[in-house]
């Protein structure tokens, strides 16, 4: 008996691993959606439900069956997306032949079928395709289909789908491809750039170093379908961001494969458009320095894609296989005239395989290599500073194993398994030599190297049930998963270090981050429908954590023995982030064809853990660095004989009496994921089941953020007993007045402004505490939308939009340090002005109050030989927000330099852009070929818009253009399908 109860154990235990595995995966799963949905009904001609009615459905591989239940239901679930043949057919009624019905990715199309009982011939209907008005959606967002992405003016990237999307604001303007192969930062609605998810053909495949972007590059060719989604997700999705899925094409049945061939260069872009007057005059703002002339801001010399793609059966019914290959060229002339040079390749490959009727599986592979000369050009960057970026660690970028089983009408269920290889490397042009940065804020000689490795594997398994209790029908979405990170990065000055002018040395020891994370998940969600109205109601468990692997850091080239090697035997993350959160969506059906609809819903999200602030208790994660006079004065090469005097205690981790790191910087044991709270609103109505027009509300409020207070000591950081200990958080009476600026700003205006220093008695070893701050975000937006499918010869898609993103700090909050910040986020009811690429001299603040997108497209003449296709998309926002600055140096071991805001009331601003792009393009039938020849044109206006300018005033580039809106450029293409 206890042999029999052990084997029951063991067997448990067995059966409880198996289980795991299928419910333990990780991240958002309609991030990763890839399939659309067939629904119907069988009736008779007076409307009864027809229970045993045979439903056939074939097209996307081995014929499916369904029968229908005793309501007359029939489902198939998770379909590729394409053309599906349908029939139905009943003893004693004629059968019903649907032809080329249209399945998309997260969309059902239903169809009623009526079987006549007279016994006749079959009888063929023509193809449909489902509704834009679905009832049983819930997200807000966008989804732009193949004939999208190929047929209207874009710079092929999933980039130039975001901008169309509402309420997503860009950091930088791709024209005619000036961008091409960069990954352009953005926000959502009141949604931070961290908050994003990217996922390829059912892979999460975010980057969590550096939150917001993936992993590499894509073929633009490769894609079928491209959603983005900005709120209003299902419990399958776990953060409040922006989610970008990607779904690549597949092969099918039929041979299909397309040639194409874009080119553009200096020739086919106009002249300079900015306004000599835009230039920087000079003044007290920029040292008297008026800036000079250039040729053009990010001026294409040339921009090439050249690719092919090809799928089609190996086994038909059976076994398909699809690739695809392309290699985008991008040479520019930045502002200043200074060279950046890319190319990028993008790979894909797939092997569908139908095992059975009801079982598919799919391995798919993604490579992708980019090789960047000349990254960061610009005026306070010559050449011999910019980077070159190349890829490194494990090939290829991603590959994914998944099965699918439908096991009847009533349940379907996918299992995934997959591997994310991220990682690249930024080499300065200027080799081993110190970088110098001169009294004009120019650097010279060398910059920055870094180099990162970002592998991830996730394993996750998800089903759907579909039941009816009474007049309910429901659709039951379980799913579970783990996922695993890491990253192994260093960052380090060649050189020894860095060099500021006036004879200041700062002589570096790497920052080293060697950091594993672990994400599990789990969702439960209901869709139920009864009548006119459809609920969705779900709960998500998140919980996140990690710890700091073990780390050895090299000594200082040039002088190891003022910072020798060390090594950090590693820890815990010192924290772990477990969340449940509800979402709750409604919509109800208006009017007799169910033609308007209304949508309300209430979710919470809980953020995604980034490897940053995972690792932040690791003491060798940043740079370490001693302060020191040097006689070399700017030379490329220092010796260990023009290291001088120390001038100020080292920087935060470094242990001046030992030369050993120190453990600076804390996390609270109680720390918790941030949080976003959403509420939206709104009416959608069909004006043609193709045409939709409609309006939204959204509401948004961020709580929990974190924040880095800093921690002091009463006394000496660096006494044997404070050493021991990270130190106490700062107060406000720990502060005192340090020095009064004024500074005149390029209006002409004086600004005057207060910066303070810790009292006498108070110092710091320039640790902070990670924790949960009380200040919060409120966002509130209204969008008016506009979708119009291609037919009838035209299709028109767009959004006009209002928001206003701004902070929300209590009364009774004291800032401790009354410092003001550049970034904001200092003074309640300011806007949030969401910074991409922040730095003392870059630094893009994504907040505008409107912004509006138009893409259309018309087929001229369609029924005519010589017909054609105009189309176009017209784009424009308020103009980025202008935070001017100035440099102060404050304690040297604490924070050597503080950026204050100049007049940080002030609401300043770019010029307001608007961009128009147009294509025009012919198809010639060349059996079996199409060949398209087309034509685009960027910024068709040739608005010369200045983008962004220098901020930091009293350098001698201060206010500075450093980038503007790329001219005119056209682009002429080619395309040869194989129909």
């Amino acid at each position: 008996m206890g042999l029999e109860k052990e084997d029951m154990m063991k067997a448990f235990q067995k059966l409880s691993i198996i289980l795991a595995a299928v419910l333990f995966a990780t991240m958002p799963a309609a991030a990763q959606l890839q399939t659309g949905s067939l629904f119907g009904t069988v009736i008779a001609p007076e409307g009864e439900a027809l229970p045993g009615a045979t439903v056939t459905l074939s097209g996307g591989g081995a014929p499916q069956v369904q029968t229908t239940d005793e309501q007359g239901r029939f489902r198939f679930p998770g379909l590729s997306p394409g053309e599906y043949n349908l029939e139905a057919h009943l003893d004693g009624h004629s059968p019903v032949e649907y032809e080329s019905l249209l399945v998309s990715v997260g969309r059902n199309l239903e169809v009623q079928i009526t079987l006549a009982s007279a016994v006749e011939e079959t009888l063929s209907v023509n193809g449909e395709e489902a509704p834009l008005l679905d009832e049983r959606r819930f997200s807000r967002g966008t989804a732009v289909t193949r004939t999208e992405l190929e047929r209207v003016p874009t710079t092929r990237d999933p980039w130039s789908v975001l901008k169309t999307t509402p309420g997503v604001l860009m950091e930088r303007i791709n024209v005619g491809g000036n961008l091409g192969a960069t990954q352009i930062r953005f926000v959502g609605p009141g949604a931070p750039s961290g908050q994003t998810v990217w996922s390829l053909d059912g892979m999460v495949v975010t980057d969590m170093t550096s939150v917001g972007t993936p992993p590499g590059y894509f073929d633009f060719e490769a894609f079928e379908e491209i959603q983005v989604s900005t709120g209003g997700n299902d419990a399958s999705i776990a953060t409040g961001g922006v989610v970008v899925n990607m779904v690549t094409r597949r092969g099918k049945d039929r041979w299909r494969g397309s040639l194409h061939a874009y080119y553009s260069d200096d020739d086919l872009v106009a002249d300079s458009n900015v306004d000599q007057d835009d230039l920087a005059k000079a003044g007290p703002w920029n040292n008297n320095r008026a800036q000079p002339t250039f040729t053009a801001g990010n001026r294409i010399i040339l921009v090439e894609d050249y690719g092919l793609e090809l799928g089609g059966p190996i086994v038909r019914d059976h076994l398909w296989a699809w690739a695809s290959y392309s290699v985008p060229k991008v040479n520019l002339l930045t502002v200043g005239d200074f060279r950046d040079e890319t190319t990028a390749e993008a790979g894909n490959l797939k092997l569908n395989g139908q095992l059975s009727a009801a079982n598919s599986a799919t391995f798919f592979v993604w490579d992708d290599e980019k090789l960047k000369r000349g990254r960061g050009a610009g005026p306070t960057r010559p050449p011999e500073t910019t980077w070159t970026q190349h890829r490194v660690g494990d090939r290829p970028t991603a590959l994914k194993l998944e099965d699918s089983h439908v096991f009847g009408s009533s349940f379907y269920a996918t299992l995934l398994t997959d591997r994310v290889n991220g990682g690249f490397r930024l080499d300065p042009q200027g080799g081993a030599t110190i970088p110098f940065t001169d009294e004009n804020n120019v650097q010279h000689n060398s910059a920055l190297l870094y180099s990162s490795v970002r592998p991830q594997k996730q394993t996750r398994g998800e089903g759907t049930a579909y039941f009816n209790t009474g007049d309910l029908s429901h659709e039951l979405k379980f799913g579970a998963g783990y996922r695993e990170v890491e990253v192994t990065s260093f960052s380090s000055y060649p050189g020894g270090g860095f060099e500021y002018y006036g004879g200041l040395l700062f002589l570096t020891r790497n920052g080293v981050a060697n950091f594993e994370g672990q994400y599990r998940e789990a969702y439960l969600q209901d869709t139920l429908s009864a009548g006119r109205l459809t609920a969705n109601v779900g709960v998500r468990y998140d919980r996140q954590g990690g710890r700091n692997l073990p780390t050895t850091v090299p000594a200082n080239p040039v002088a190891p023995d003022l910072l020798p090697e060390v090594f950090y035997a590693g820890g815990d993350a010192g924290f772990t982030w477990s969340d449940i959160v509800p979402r709750l969506g409604l919509t109800y059906a208006l009017g007799k064809e169910r033609g308007t609809l209304l949508r309300a819903s209430y979710s919470e999200y809980a953020d995604q853990l980034d490897t940053g602030v995972g690792g932040w208790n690791n003491p060798v994660l940043y740079q370490q660095y001693r302060f020191f006079y040097t006689s070399n004065n700017g030379d490329p090469v220092l010796t260990r004989d023009e290291i001088l005097d120390e001038w100020a205690n080292p920087s935060s981790g470094l242990n001046p009496n030992t030369l050993e790191y120190v453990q600076s910087n804390a996390v609270d044991p109680d720390l918790r994921a941030p949080r976003t709270k959403e509420a939206l609103l709104g009416v959608e109505h069909a004006l043609r089941p193709n045409f939709v027009i409609g309006l939204r509300a959204d509401w948004r409020r961020l709580e929990d953020l974190i924040e880095h207070e800093r921690l002091v000591f009463d006394g000496s950081p660096y006494s044997p007993q404070n050493l021991t200990h990270v130190g106490r958080l700062h107060r406000r009476d720990d502060y005192v007045p340090d020095k009064v600026t004024t500074i005149t700003g390029p209006d002409g205006q004086p600004s005057t402004s207060t910066t303070y220093k810790l009292r006498p008695g108070v110092e710091s070893r320039g640790g902070r505490l990670l924790r949960n701050g009380d200040r919060a975000q409120d966002f509130k937006g209204v969008f008016l939308t506009v979708e119009k499918r291609l037919s009838e010869g035209w299709m028109l898609r767009g959004f006009a939009g209002w928001q206003d993103w701004r902070w929300d700090i209590p009364e009774d909050r004291e800032n401790e340090d009354p410092t003001d910040s550049a970034l904001g986020g200092v003074k309640d009811g300011s806007p949030v002005f969401s910074g991409v690429g922040l730095g003392g001299t870059n630094a893009y603040f994504l907040n505008s109050r409107w912004s509006y997108n138009l893409t259309g497209l018309v087929q001229v003449a369609r029924n005519r030989k010589w017909g054609f296709d105009l189309a176009g998309i017209l784009g424009g926002r308020q103009g980025y927000p202008i935070r001017y600055s100035y440099r102060v140096i404050r304690t040297l071991e604490d924070q050597p330099l503080t950026f204050v805001p100049v007049n940080s009331d002030a609401d300043d601003r770019y010029p307001d852009l608007h961009v128009l792009d147009l294509r025009i393009a012919k198809s010639f039938r060349l059996e079996p070929t199409d060949l398209t020849l087309s034509v685009d044109c960027f910024n068709a206006l040739n608005n010369g818009v200045v983008l962004l300018r220098s901020p930091v005033l009293g350098t001698g580039t201060g206010n500075w253009v450093t980038e503007t809106l790329g001219p005119r450029t056209f682009r002429v293409g080619a395309r040869l399908s194989l129909r």
